[in-house]
């Protein structure tokens, strides 16, 4: 398992990321949790050079990566290095509890 937690919609099937009271595709309160199997597929990928902040700076920048899950949303994560669009990838929760995405 993943560690990322997706919202799902037991009316319609339905699942995203960002909690919600109802489920945006069909306005059902009807929602539960569940894990995401942690596959998918790079949609994008950056670097990072200039931190936002001094404690995000590292040397030679940090990636970041949009990733499609297998169950449908679309998440933005940290990503290891040498990435790139269409690689398939696994998302897990990293030790501050952020997704990460590593080549699968």
């Amino acid at each position: 398992m993943s560690g990322v937690m997706l919202q799902s919609c037991s009316a319609c099937g339905h699942r995203w990321q960002f909690r919600r009271a109802a489920c945006p595709a069909c306005s059902s309160p009807a929602i539960g949790e569940v894990e995401a199997g942690g596959g998918g597929t790079v949609w994008s990928v950056t670097t990072v050079l200039r931190a936002p902040l001094p404690e995000l700076d590292v040397p030679g920048g940090y990636g970041i990566a949009l990733v499609t899950l297998d169950e449908g949303p679309r998440i933005m994560c940290g990503a290891e290095a040498g990435l790139c669009i269409g690689d398939r990838v696994h998302v897990a929760a990293g030790e501050d509890g952020l997704p990460r995405a590593r080549r699968a």
